[in-house]
């Protein structure tokens, strides 16, 4: 192909990109469990229908409450305890402490399952032989996030200046260590309260932490009550990439290799769709699966995720990071870089359960993407050859997944190009 059929190519390929991005983002609040996220998923399947893909369905999966009010239903039971002291605030906030790392160290809620949620759904496609060997399952998903205050430019560029300085000394926390601390802080001043602490600094320690978690309370609540973003790079920018991504893919697909597309639902509420789909598929074999994910690439530097979480910290298993970094070296694609990302992707649910995971995401200067969680996040903030650039990253990576490369280089193998 030549210089002229390259750049006719790729502008196509950047103006369905944008289209897609459009569509999706004119959806209006496109919760997890919406008719909204439903009608989504529709388009998004037709999509996938149109891009060759058979056994296409939209199937129900389970919700989750919103991630707001659960993480201001702990706030306010730990300011509470800590407050009235004695045997019952003790054992409220110790509940709560107790149930927020069940929640986001384990993944298992307690309090915040008390919470009414509506069921999501999973968008799924296949191509591919009827007999594979080995499979590649592109994922992203479909629903959209809430806007808060806690997510203004100016918080993000304080918490990144934050994260910078923690990193100095060691990979920084999650954002969600700030609570967990302040929950286990409440809980031992509770504690004391009720073994006869008192005194005027006891007093200002007390008062410290219940004004704390009841600003954590505050914040997470405004989040939880607040409009939907239009979600263009948040993730309808992920959605795009992961088709152009099945398009290119199936160009050079192995006779012994399917190819999986999964929109996930109820991303924002936990990463319940694609913990859903894994289960489903629990018994495919993990050193024949590869999963790619796509998140938040429509503007910034492009990344491959190395490590990721909230509050427990996640490493992705090291044959497709270090395949990514092989690729990346390459230099056709730009700079893609690793990053330890403070925040959760789907990937990680794979990642958890042992399969090879690439899981790429486009970050601004501050670490943070691209009008992340605001009213902003448009179809006219997105750069398409951002999106298109992720989508080639992705189907290189996994075909050189496919050729064996990433096996060869755990194993400390040469592998030609």
């Amino acid at each position: 192909m030549n210089d002229a059929s390259s750049k006719i190519a790729q502008l196509d390929r950047e103006g369905r990109a944008r289209e897609w991005i459009r569509t999706l983002s004119e959806l209006p609040a496109r919760f997890a469990g919406t008719t909204a996220e439903r009608e989504a998923a529709n388009r998004v399947a037709d999509w996938m229908r149109g891009l060759g893909a058979t056994d296409v369905s939209v199937s129900p999966t389970p919700g989750a409450p919103r991630a707001g009010y659960g993480q201001a239903l702990h706030a306010g039971l730990g300011a509470l305890g800590c407050w009235i002291g004695g045997p019952l605030g003790v054992m409220l906030a110790a509940l709560s402490l107790w149930s927020f790392r069940r929640e986001f160290r384990q993944r298992r809620p307690l309090l915040a399952s008390l919470l009414s949620s509506s069921p999501s759904v999973n968008v799924v496609g296949r191509m591919g032989g009827d007999q594979p060997a080995r499979r590649v399952v592109l994922s992203a998903h479909i629903d959209a996030a809430q806007a808060g205050w806690m997510f203004s430019r100016e918080f993000a560029d304080r918490f990144a200046r934050f994260a910078a300085g923690v990193r100095r000394g060691g990979p920084p926390p999650g954002p969600l260590a700030i609570p967990e601390a302040l929950l286990a802080a409440a809980t031992v001043v509770a504690a004391a309260a009720w073994l006869g602490a008192h005194g005027p600094l006891f007093g200002l320690i007390r008062l410290a932490a219940v004004f704390a978690l009841l600003v954590v309370f505050a914040l997470t609540l405004q989040w939880s009550a607040s409009e939907a973003t239009p979600g263009a790079n948040d993730n309808a920018s992920a959605v795009a990439a992961m088709l152009l991504c099945a398009e290119r893919l199936k160009e050079r697909l192995p006779a012994d290799t399917e190819l999986w597309l999964v929109g996930t639902g109820a991303e924002e509420v936990g990463c319940v769709g694609i913990d859903d789909f894994t289960e489903r598929h629990a018994d495919w074999p993990r050193e024949r699966t590869y999963f790619v994910n796509f998140e938040c690439v429509g503007g910034g530097s492009l990344h491959f995720i190395r490590s990721e979480g909230l509050l427990k910290k996640v490493y992705f298993p090291s044959e497709m990071v270090d395949l990514s970094r092989r690729v990346a070296a390459g230099g056709g694609f730009g700079e893609v870089t690793p990053t330890d990302l403070l925040a959760n992707t789907d990937g990680h649910v794979p990642a958890e359960r042992g399969y090879p995971v690439l899981s790429l995401i486009s970050l601004e200067p501050n670490g943070v993407p691209r009008n992340y969680h605001r009213r902003e996040d448009t179809v006219d903030g997105i750069d398409t050859a951002t999106v298109v650039r992720a989508a080639d990253f992705g189907a290189a990576v996994a075909a050189a997944a496919l050729r064996g490369e990433g096996k060869a280089i755990t194993e400390g193998q040469v592998v030609s190009c």
